[in-house]
Protein backbone atom coordinates (compact mmCIF):
# COMPACT_ATOMS: atom_id res chain seq x y z
CA UNK A 1 0.00 0.00 0.00
CA UNK A 2 1.47 3.35 -1.09
CA UNK A 3 1.24 6.28 1.29
CA UNK A 4 -0.82 9.20 0.05
CA UNK A 5 -0.46 12.78 1.26
CA UNK A 6 -3.35 14.99 2.12
CA UNK A 7 -4.81 17.36 -0.44
CA UNK A 8 -3.77 20.84 0.70
CA UNK A 9 -5.66 22.62 -2.06
CA UNK A 10 -8.74 24.27 -0.59
CA UNK A 11 -11.91 25.64 -2.08
CA UNK A 12 -14.52 28.14 -0.91
CA UNK A 13 -16.41 25.28 0.75
CA UNK A 14 -13.41 24.44 2.94
CA UNK A 15 -13.32 27.89 4.52
CA UNK A 16 -16.85 28.01 5.81
CA UNK A 17 -15.96 26.55 9.22
CA UNK A 18 -13.06 28.95 9.85
CA UNK A 19 -13.84 30.95 12.99
CA UNK A 20 -17.09 29.09 13.63
CA UNK A 21 -15.69 26.31 15.82
CA UNK A 22 -14.82 27.47 19.38
CA UNK A 23 -11.13 27.64 20.25
CA UNK A 24 -11.56 25.15 23.08
CA UNK A 25 -13.31 22.59 20.85
CA UNK A 26 -11.06 19.51 20.54
CA UNK A 27 -11.46 19.31 16.74
CA UNK A 28 -10.24 22.88 16.39
CA UNK A 29 -7.37 22.33 18.84
CA UNK A 30 -6.34 19.17 17.00
CA UNK A 31 -6.35 20.90 13.62
CA UNK A 32 -4.34 23.92 14.75
CA UNK A 33 -1.72 21.80 16.50
CA UNK A 34 -1.38 19.33 13.61
CA UNK A 35 -0.99 22.08 10.99
CA UNK A 36 2.06 23.44 12.80
CA UNK A 37 3.62 20.30 14.25
CA UNK A 38 2.73 17.12 12.38
CA UNK A 39 4.93 16.08 9.48
CA UNK A 40 3.40 13.71 6.94
CA UNK A 41 6.82 12.27 6.13
CA UNK A 42 6.90 10.75 9.64
CA UNK A 43 4.43 8.13 8.38
CA UNK A 44 6.37 7.18 5.23
CA UNK A 45 8.33 4.24 6.80
CA UNK A 46 5.03 2.50 7.59
CA UNK A 47 4.04 2.19 3.93
CA UNK A 48 5.39 0.57 0.77
CA UNK A 49 6.65 2.21 -2.39
CA UNK A 50 4.35 -0.04 -4.42
CA UNK A 51 0.63 -0.83 -4.46
CA UNK A 52 -2.56 1.14 -4.48
CA UNK A 53 -2.70 4.58 -2.86
CA UNK A 54 -4.09 4.74 0.65
CA UNK A 55 -6.03 7.33 2.58
CA UNK A 56 -3.41 9.82 3.83
CA UNK A 57 -2.24 8.42 7.19
CA UNK A 58 -2.26 11.88 8.73
CA UNK A 59 -6.08 11.71 8.42
CA UNK A 60 -6.31 8.26 10.02
CA UNK A 61 -3.87 9.10 12.84
CA UNK A 62 -5.80 12.23 13.78
CA UNK A 63 -8.99 10.26 13.22
CA UNK A 64 -8.02 7.76 15.93
CA UNK A 65 -7.63 10.66 18.36
CA UNK A 66 -11.09 11.94 17.41
CA UNK A 67 -12.48 8.42 17.71
CA UNK A 68 -11.10 8.01 21.24
CA UNK A 69 -12.27 11.47 22.28
CA UNK A 70 -15.83 10.83 21.13
CA UNK A 71 -16.02 7.11 22.03
CA UNK A 72 -16.86 6.05 18.46
CA UNK A 73 -16.71 2.54 17.05
CA UNK A 74 -14.93 2.01 13.73
CA UNK A 75 -18.24 2.00 11.84
CA UNK A 76 -19.49 5.06 13.66
CA UNK A 77 -16.28 6.91 12.87
CA UNK A 78 -16.59 5.88 9.23
CA UNK A 79 -19.91 7.72 9.03
CA UNK A 80 -18.63 10.70 11.03
CA UNK A 81 -15.61 11.10 8.76
CA UNK A 82 -17.89 11.08 5.71
CA UNK A 83 -20.70 13.35 6.87
CA UNK A 84 -19.52 15.38 9.89
CA UNK A 85 -17.79 18.58 8.79
CA UNK A 86 -16.34 19.21 12.24
CA UNK A 87 -14.61 15.81 12.18
CA UNK A 88 -13.23 16.51 8.68
CA UNK A 89 -11.98 19.86 9.92
CA UNK A 90 -10.22 18.24 12.87
CA UNK A 91 -8.42 15.57 10.83
CA UNK A 92 -7.20 18.12 8.22
CA UNK A 93 -9.48 16.77 5.48
CA UNK A 94 -11.25 18.88 2.85
CA UNK A 95 -15.01 19.26 3.00
CA UNK A 96 -15.45 17.04 -0.07
CA UNK A 97 -13.42 14.27 1.62
CA UNK A 98 -15.19 10.92 1.12
CA UNK A 99 -14.38 9.61 4.57
CA UNK A 100 -12.29 6.81 6.07
CA UNK A 101 -13.82 3.35 5.79
CA UNK A 102 -13.50 1.02 8.78
CA UNK A 103 -11.22 -1.43 6.96
CA UNK A 104 -8.68 1.29 6.11
CA UNK A 105 -8.88 2.69 9.64
CA UNK A 106 -8.18 -0.77 11.05
CA UNK A 107 -5.27 -1.36 8.65
CA UNK A 108 -3.62 1.99 9.44
CA UNK A 109 -4.17 1.57 13.17
CA UNK A 110 -2.39 -1.80 13.01
CA UNK A 111 0.57 -0.12 11.30
CA UNK A 112 0.63 2.67 13.89
CA UNK A 113 0.39 0.32 16.87
CA UNK A 114 3.13 -2.00 15.57
CA UNK A 115 5.53 0.92 15.13
CA UNK A 116 6.92 3.61 17.42
CA UNK A 117 5.00 6.42 15.67
CA UNK A 118 2.90 7.01 18.80
CA UNK A 119 5.98 7.50 20.97
CA UNK A 120 7.51 9.72 18.28
CA UNK A 121 4.47 12.01 18.15
CA UNK A 122 4.18 12.04 21.95
CA UNK A 123 7.74 13.43 21.97
CA UNK A 124 6.62 16.05 19.44
CA UNK A 125 3.86 17.21 21.77
CA UNK A 126 6.43 17.59 24.57
CA UNK A 127 8.68 19.73 22.37
CA UNK A 128 5.65 21.74 21.27
CA UNK A 129 4.69 22.29 24.93
CA UNK A 130 8.18 23.58 25.66
CA UNK A 131 7.98 26.08 22.79
CA UNK A 132 4.68 27.38 24.19
CA UNK A 133 6.21 27.93 27.63
CA UNK A 134 4.51 25.07 29.47
CA UNK A 135 7.83 23.94 30.95
CA UNK A 136 9.33 26.41 33.43
CA UNK A 137 10.17 26.63 37.11
CA UNK A 138 6.69 25.21 37.75
CA UNK A 139 7.63 22.01 35.93
CA UNK A 140 6.14 19.11 37.89
CA UNK A 141 7.00 15.43 37.41
CA UNK A 142 4.34 13.23 38.96
CA UNK A 143 4.14 9.46 38.57
CA UNK A 144 0.81 7.75 39.14
CA UNK A 145 -1.35 4.90 37.86
CA UNK A 146 -4.94 4.22 36.89
CA UNK A 147 -7.01 1.25 35.81
CA UNK A 148 -7.98 0.52 32.21
CA UNK A 149 -11.08 -1.63 31.87
CA UNK A 150 -10.38 -4.60 29.61
CA UNK A 151 -12.15 -4.89 26.26
CA UNK A 152 -12.81 -8.61 26.65
CA UNK A 153 -15.55 -10.03 28.83
CA UNK A 154 -14.56 -11.72 32.09
CA UNK A 155 -15.37 -15.44 31.88
CA UNK A 156 -16.07 -18.07 34.52
CA UNK A 157 -14.17 -21.37 34.73
CA UNK A 158 -16.68 -23.34 32.65
CA UNK A 159 -16.70 -20.75 29.86
CA UNK A 160 -12.92 -20.46 29.83
CA UNK A 161 -12.39 -24.20 29.38
CA UNK A 162 -15.29 -24.64 26.93
CA UNK A 163 -14.15 -21.77 24.72
CA UNK A 164 -10.52 -22.87 25.05
CA UNK A 165 -11.39 -26.32 23.70
CA UNK A 166 -13.27 -24.71 20.81
CA UNK A 167 -10.23 -22.57 20.04
CA UNK A 168 -7.87 -25.55 19.91
CA UNK A 169 -10.32 -27.43 17.69
CA UNK A 170 -10.38 -24.52 15.25
CA UNK A 171 -6.61 -24.69 14.98
CA UNK A 172 -6.66 -28.47 14.52
CA UNK A 173 -9.08 -27.88 11.65
CA UNK A 174 -6.54 -25.57 10.04
CA UNK A 175 -3.89 -28.30 10.32
CA UNK A 176 -6.37 -30.97 9.11
CA UNK A 177 -6.37 -33.13 12.25
CA UNK A 178 -9.73 -32.02 13.61
CA UNK A 179 -11.62 -35.24 12.82
CA UNK A 180 -9.09 -37.31 14.74
CA UNK A 181 -9.06 -34.81 17.62
CA UNK A 182 -12.84 -34.90 18.04
CA UNK A 183 -12.83 -38.69 18.43
CA UNK A 184 -11.07 -38.50 21.80
CA UNK A 185 -13.58 -35.99 23.24
CA UNK A 186 -16.53 -37.02 25.43
CA UNK A 187 -18.75 -34.04 24.60
CA UNK A 188 -20.17 -33.41 21.14
CA UNK A 189 -21.35 -29.81 21.49
CA UNK A 190 -18.09 -28.00 20.75
CA UNK A 191 -19.35 -27.09 17.29
CA UNK A 192 -22.32 -25.18 18.73
CA UNK A 193 -22.50 -21.40 19.00
CA UNK A 194 -23.11 -21.59 22.75
CA UNK A 195 -20.76 -19.62 25.01
CA UNK A 196 -20.95 -22.47 27.52
CA UNK A 197 -22.97 -25.73 27.76
CA UNK A 198 -26.68 -25.55 28.41
CA UNK A 199 -27.29 -27.25 31.77
CA UNK A 200 -29.28 -26.57 34.92
CA UNK A 201 -26.87 -24.21 36.63
CA UNK A 202 -28.82 -24.49 39.88
CA UNK A 203 -28.00 -28.20 40.07
CA UNK A 204 -24.70 -28.78 41.85
CA UNK A 205 -24.32 -32.35 40.56
CA UNK A 206 -24.72 -31.24 36.95
CA UNK A 207 -22.14 -28.50 37.43
CA UNK A 208 -19.64 -30.92 38.99
CA UNK A 209 -20.14 -33.44 36.19
CA UNK A 210 -19.75 -30.73 33.57
CA UNK A 211 -16.53 -29.49 35.18
CA UNK A 212 -15.13 -33.02 35.19
CA UNK A 213 -16.05 -33.58 31.53
CA UNK A 214 -14.59 -30.26 30.39
CA UNK A 215 -11.30 -30.67 32.25
CA UNK A 216 -10.82 -34.24 31.00
CA UNK A 217 -11.68 -33.27 27.42
CA UNK A 218 -9.26 -30.34 27.60
CA UNK A 219 -6.37 -32.42 28.94
CA UNK A 220 -7.04 -35.29 26.52
CA UNK A 221 -7.14 -32.86 23.59
CA UNK A 222 -3.85 -31.28 24.64
CA UNK A 223 -2.22 -34.71 25.03
CA UNK A 224 -3.47 -35.78 21.59
CA UNK A 225 -2.08 -32.70 19.85
CA UNK A 226 1.31 -32.92 21.55
CA UNK A 227 1.64 -36.63 20.78
CA UNK A 228 0.56 -36.12 17.16
CA UNK A 229 3.51 -33.76 16.70
CA UNK A 230 6.91 -34.06 18.29
CA UNK A 231 8.20 -31.02 20.17
CA UNK A 232 10.13 -29.70 17.17
CA UNK A 233 7.35 -29.96 14.58
CA UNK A 234 4.41 -28.74 16.68
CA UNK A 235 3.28 -25.47 15.00
CA UNK A 236 3.86 -22.46 17.23
CA UNK A 237 0.31 -21.12 17.07
CA UNK A 238 -1.16 -24.53 17.90
CA UNK A 239 1.36 -24.98 20.71
CA UNK A 240 0.48 -21.58 22.19
CA UNK A 241 -3.24 -22.36 22.02
CA UNK A 242 -2.72 -25.69 23.78
CA UNK A 243 -0.62 -24.02 26.46
CA UNK A 244 -3.41 -21.49 27.04
CA UNK A 245 -6.03 -24.24 27.30
CA UNK A 246 -3.84 -26.14 29.76
CA UNK A 247 -3.61 -23.08 32.00
CA UNK A 248 -7.35 -22.36 32.06
CA UNK A 249 -8.19 -26.05 32.50
CA UNK A 250 -6.02 -26.45 35.59
CA UNK A 251 -5.88 -23.02 37.27
CA UNK A 252 -9.19 -23.36 39.12
CA UNK A 253 -9.32 -27.11 39.88
CA UNK A 254 -7.69 -29.74 42.04
CA UNK A 255 -7.05 -33.19 40.55
CA UNK A 256 -6.28 -35.95 43.07
CA UNK A 257 -4.31 -39.16 42.48
CA UNK A 258 -7.49 -40.98 41.48
CA UNK A 259 -8.34 -38.41 38.83
CA UNK A 260 -11.18 -36.82 40.78
CA UNK A 261 -11.74 -33.19 39.91
CA UNK A 262 -13.11 -30.45 42.14
CA UNK A 263 -13.12 -26.67 42.13
CA UNK A 264 -10.41 -24.92 44.14
CA UNK A 265 -11.24 -22.44 46.84
CA UNK A 266 -9.95 -18.91 46.38
CA UNK A 267 -8.45 -17.29 43.30
CA UNK A 268 -5.10 -18.11 41.74
CA UNK A 269 -2.64 -15.20 41.75
CA UNK A 270 -2.12 -15.06 37.97
CA UNK A 271 -5.55 -16.38 37.03
CA UNK A 272 -6.47 -15.94 33.37
CA UNK A 273 -9.92 -14.34 33.24
CA UNK A 274 -10.60 -14.27 29.49
CA UNK A 275 -9.78 -16.76 26.76
CA UNK A 276 -10.04 -13.92 24.23
CA UNK A 277 -7.52 -11.72 26.03
CA UNK A 278 -5.26 -13.93 28.18
CA UNK A 279 -3.22 -10.95 29.39
CA UNK A 280 -6.16 -9.41 31.28
CA UNK A 281 -6.12 -9.86 35.05
CA UNK A 282 -8.16 -9.11 38.15
CA UNK A 283 -6.83 -6.03 39.89
CA UNK A 284 -7.59 -3.48 42.58
CA UNK A 285 -6.66 0.18 42.71
CA UNK A 286 -8.11 0.34 46.21
CA UNK A 287 -9.49 -2.28 48.58
CA UNK A 288 -13.08 -1.56 47.56
CA UNK A 289 -12.49 -1.03 43.82
CA UNK A 290 -12.16 -4.07 41.59
CA UNK A 291 -10.97 -3.93 38.00
CA UNK A 292 -10.66 -6.48 35.24
CA UNK A 293 -8.14 -5.48 32.61
CA UNK A 294 -4.97 -3.44 32.77
CA UNK A 295 -3.11 -0.84 34.80
CA UNK A 296 -1.55 2.22 33.16
CA UNK A 297 1.27 4.24 34.69
CA UNK A 298 2.13 7.74 33.48
CA UNK A 299 4.82 10.33 34.13
CA UNK A 300 3.83 13.97 33.85
CA UNK A 301 5.78 17.17 33.32
CA UNK A 302 5.23 20.81 32.52
CA UNK A 303 3.28 23.44 34.41
CA UNK A 304 1.19 21.72 37.09
CA UNK A 305 2.08 18.34 35.58
CA UNK A 306 -0.29 18.97 32.66
CA UNK A 307 1.81 17.24 29.98
CA UNK A 308 2.30 13.46 29.89
CA UNK A 309 5.93 12.55 29.20
CA UNK A 310 5.83 8.75 29.54
CA UNK A 311 3.36 5.86 29.37
CA UNK A 312 3.55 2.20 30.42
CA UNK A 313 0.83 -0.46 30.69
CA UNK A 314 0.72 -3.81 32.47
CA UNK A 315 -1.89 -6.29 33.66
CA UNK A 316 -4.27 -5.02 36.34
CA UNK A 317 -2.60 -7.03 39.11
CA UNK A 318 0.86 -5.52 38.50
CA UNK A 319 2.19 -3.61 41.53
CA UNK A 320 2.37 0.18 41.43
CA UNK A 321 5.91 1.42 41.03
CA UNK A 322 7.01 -1.34 38.68
CA UNK A 323 7.78 1.15 35.91
CA UNK A 324 9.34 3.98 37.91
CA UNK A 325 12.76 3.59 36.24
CA UNK A 326 11.24 2.88 32.82
CA UNK A 327 9.11 6.04 32.92
CA UNK A 328 12.04 8.20 34.01
CA UNK A 329 14.04 6.82 31.08
CA UNK A 330 11.15 7.21 28.63
CA UNK A 331 10.58 10.81 29.72
CA UNK A 332 14.24 11.61 29.14
CA UNK A 333 14.18 9.91 25.72
CA UNK A 334 11.15 12.04 24.84
CA UNK A 335 13.20 15.14 25.53
CA UNK A 336 12.20 15.90 29.13
CA UNK A 337 14.89 15.13 31.75
CA UNK A 338 13.55 14.39 35.22
CA UNK A 339 14.99 16.24 38.21
CA UNK A 340 12.37 15.51 40.87
CA UNK A 341 9.57 12.95 41.13
CA UNK A 342 6.37 13.23 43.15
CA UNK A 343 4.56 9.98 43.90
CA UNK A 344 2.42 8.25 46.48
CA UNK A 345 3.57 5.55 48.88
CA UNK A 346 3.33 2.85 46.20
CA UNK A 347 6.49 4.29 44.66
CA UNK A 348 8.52 4.04 47.85
CA UNK A 349 11.03 1.51 46.52
CA UNK A 350 14.04 2.85 48.39
CA UNK A 351 16.53 0.74 46.47
CA UNK A 352 15.38 2.31 43.20
CA UNK A 353 15.11 5.77 44.76
CA UNK A 354 18.66 5.60 46.12
CA UNK A 355 19.95 4.39 42.76
CA UNK A 356 18.43 7.35 40.89
CA UNK A 357 19.58 9.80 43.56
CA UNK A 358 23.19 8.68 43.18
CA UNK A 359 23.35 8.00 39.44
CA UNK A 360 20.96 10.62 38.00
CA UNK A 361 20.82 13.28 40.74
CA UNK A 362 17.00 12.93 40.93
CA UNK A 363 15.13 14.01 44.07
CA UNK A 364 11.99 12.27 45.27
CA UNK A 365 8.94 13.46 47.17
CA UNK A 366 7.45 10.12 48.19
CA UNK A 367 5.25 9.51 51.21
CA UNK A 368 6.00 6.64 53.58
CA UNK A 369 2.74 5.06 54.77
CA UNK A 370 2.14 4.41 58.49
CA UNK A 371 2.76 0.87 59.70
CA UNK A 372 -0.32 -1.34 60.02
CA UNK A 373 -1.12 -4.46 62.01
CA UNK A 374 -4.14 -6.48 60.84
CA UNK A 375 -4.50 -7.96 64.32
CA UNK A 376 -4.84 -4.43 65.75
CA UNK A 377 -1.85 -4.94 67.99
CA UNK A 378 1.07 -2.54 68.39
CA UNK A 379 2.48 -1.61 64.99
CA UNK A 380 6.11 -1.23 64.11
CA UNK A 381 5.70 2.53 64.55
CA UNK A 382 5.08 1.96 68.26
CA UNK A 383 8.64 0.64 68.62
CA UNK A 384 11.60 2.99 68.91
CA UNK A 385 14.06 1.76 66.29
CA UNK A 386 17.53 3.35 66.14
CA UNK A 387 19.37 2.20 62.97
CA UNK A 388 22.59 3.95 64.05
CA UNK A 389 23.02 2.30 67.45
CA UNK A 390 21.27 -0.95 66.55
CA UNK A 391 18.64 -0.79 69.30
CA UNK A 392 14.91 -1.48 69.37
CA UNK A 393 12.85 -0.42 72.39
CA UNK A 394 9.34 -1.85 72.63
CA UNK A 395 6.26 -0.09 74.13
CA UNK A 396 6.95 -1.93 77.39
CA UNK A 397 10.40 -0.27 77.53
CA UNK A 398 12.28 -3.50 76.86
CA UNK A 399 15.42 -3.24 74.74
CA UNK A 400 16.80 -5.57 72.08
CA UNK A 401 19.95 -5.04 70.06
CA UNK A 402 20.70 -5.88 66.43
CA UNK A 403 23.70 -5.54 64.11
CA UNK A 404 23.54 -1.99 62.76
CA UNK A 405 26.08 -2.92 60.06
CA UNK A 406 23.34 -4.85 58.29
CA UNK A 407 21.44 -1.60 57.73
CA UNK A 408 24.57 0.10 56.41
CA UNK A 409 24.97 -2.82 53.99
CA UNK A 410 21.27 -2.64 53.08
CA UNK A 411 20.33 -6.05 54.44
CA UNK A 412 17.00 -6.91 56.07
CA UNK A 413 17.11 -7.78 59.77
CA UNK A 414 14.66 -9.53 62.08
CA UNK A 415 14.63 -8.80 65.79
CA UNK A 416 12.88 -11.18 68.19
CA UNK A 417 12.25 -10.20 71.78
CA UNK A 418 12.79 -13.12 74.22
CA UNK A 419 9.68 -15.16 75.06
CA UNK A 420 10.29 -14.82 78.81
CA UNK A 421 10.18 -11.03 78.53
CA UNK A 422 7.06 -10.85 76.31
CA UNK A 423 5.08 -13.47 78.22
CA UNK A 424 5.60 -11.59 81.50
CA UNK A 425 4.91 -8.15 80.06
CA UNK A 426 1.74 -6.28 81.09
CA UNK A 427 1.27 -5.13 77.47
CA UNK A 428 1.50 -8.58 75.89
CA UNK A 429 -2.20 -8.70 74.92
CA UNK A 430 -1.76 -5.47 72.97
CA UNK A 431 1.51 -6.56 71.38
CA UNK A 432 1.49 -10.21 70.29
CA UNK A 433 -0.48 -13.40 70.56
CA UNK A 434 2.63 -15.54 70.14
CA UNK A 435 4.19 -17.31 73.11
CA UNK A 436 7.56 -17.14 71.35
CA UNK A 437 7.92 -13.35 71.69
CA UNK A 438 7.31 -10.39 69.40
CA UNK A 439 9.28 -10.15 66.15
CA UNK A 440 10.12 -6.88 64.38
CA UNK A 441 11.42 -6.69 60.82
CA UNK A 442 14.01 -3.96 60.25
CA UNK A 443 13.93 -2.62 56.69
CA UNK A 444 17.31 -2.41 54.88
CA UNK A 445 16.53 1.29 54.40
CA UNK A 446 15.22 1.86 57.92
CA UNK A 447 17.39 4.95 58.34
CA UNK A 448 15.84 6.55 55.22
CA UNK A 449 12.34 5.58 56.31
CA UNK A 450 12.81 7.02 59.81
CA UNK A 451 14.11 10.32 58.42
CA UNK A 452 11.31 10.52 55.87
CA UNK A 453 8.62 9.94 58.49
CA UNK A 454 10.01 12.80 60.55
CA UNK A 455 10.15 15.04 57.48
CA UNK A 456 6.54 14.19 56.64
CA UNK A 457 5.45 15.92 59.82
CA UNK A 458 6.74 19.30 58.60
CA UNK A 459 4.71 21.95 56.77
CA UNK A 460 7.37 22.06 54.06
CA UNK A 461 6.73 18.44 53.11
CA UNK A 462 2.96 18.82 53.27
CA UNK A 463 3.12 21.79 50.90
CA UNK A 464 5.46 19.99 48.49
CA UNK A 465 3.57 16.68 48.58
CA UNK A 466 0.26 18.41 47.87
CA UNK A 467 1.52 19.09 44.34
CA UNK A 468 1.08 15.39 43.60
CA UNK A 469 -2.67 16.01 43.28
CA UNK A 470 -2.00 17.61 39.90
CA UNK A 471 -1.07 14.14 38.63
CA UNK A 472 -4.52 12.86 39.59
CA UNK A 473 -6.05 15.72 37.65
CA UNK A 474 -3.99 14.77 34.59
CA UNK A 475 -5.25 11.20 34.95
CA UNK A 476 -8.78 12.64 34.91
CA UNK A 477 -7.89 14.45 31.66
CA UNK A 478 -6.38 11.41 29.92
CA UNK A 479 -9.29 9.15 30.83
CA UNK A 480 -11.61 11.69 29.18
CA UNK A 481 -9.43 11.36 26.06
CA UNK A 482 -10.26 7.65 25.79
CA UNK A 483 -7.78 5.94 28.11
CA UNK A 484 -10.21 4.46 30.65
CA UNK A 485 -12.09 1.88 28.58
CA UNK A 486 -9.94 -0.61 26.66
CA UNK A 487 -10.90 -1.03 23.02
CA UNK A 488 -8.43 -3.73 22.00
CA UNK A 489 -7.16 -7.09 23.25
CA UNK A 490 -3.68 -7.44 24.69
CA UNK A 491 -1.18 -5.41 26.67
CA UNK A 492 0.66 -3.99 23.64
CA UNK A 493 -2.46 -2.63 21.95
CA UNK A 494 -3.80 -1.26 25.22
CA UNK A 495 -0.52 0.60 25.73
CA UNK A 496 -0.84 2.04 22.21
CA UNK A 497 -4.37 3.21 23.03
CA UNK A 498 -3.21 4.93 26.22
CA UNK A 499 -0.32 6.46 24.26
CA UNK A 500 -2.79 7.95 21.75
CA UNK A 501 -4.91 9.30 24.60
CA UNK A 502 -1.78 10.86 26.10
CA UNK A 503 -1.11 12.62 22.78
CA UNK A 504 -4.67 13.97 22.75
CA UNK A 505 -4.29 15.10 26.37
CA UNK A 506 -1.08 16.94 25.57
CA UNK A 507 -2.56 18.66 22.53
CA UNK A 508 -5.48 19.88 24.64
CA UNK A 509 -3.11 21.17 27.30
CA UNK A 510 -0.88 22.94 24.77
CA UNK A 511 -3.72 24.61 22.88
CA UNK A 512 -5.56 25.66 26.06
CA UNK A 513 -2.38 27.21 27.43
CA UNK A 514 -1.75 28.94 24.11
CA UNK A 515 -5.27 30.40 24.04
CA UNK A 516 -4.86 31.82 27.55
CA UNK A 517 -1.50 33.35 26.64
CA UNK A 518 -2.87 35.32 23.68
Amino acid sequence: MVMSKRNKQTSFADNWLEGRIPENDFHNQLRQWALNNLDEDDFQPLFSDYGRPSVPPIHTFLGILVQLENGLSDREFELESEFNDRVKYGILANRNFEGIDAVTLCDHRKRFFESDIGLHILAKTIQSAKKEGLFSEDNLHVIDSFMVWGAAAKQDTYTLIYQGIKMVLRFTGFYEIKDEAQKILNREDYESELQKPDINWENKEEKNKLLENLVKDALNLIEFVRKYYDSESLPEDLANTCNLLEKVATQDVNIDDDGNIEMKRGTAKERIISINDPEMRHGRKATSKKNDGYKAEIMTGGKNGRIITGVEVDSANAPDGKYLSALIKQSEQNGEPVDKVHGDSAYGDWKTIEKHEKENNINFCIKVPPAINPRKEFTKDDFNIDPETGEVICPGDHKKEFDEERIKNRKRTRVRFPAEICNNCDLKDKCTGSNNGRTISINPYEDRIQNQKEYQKTEKFKKEYSKRAHGERTISFITRCGARIGRYFGKAKTKSQVMMAAIANNIKGIMSHKAKSV
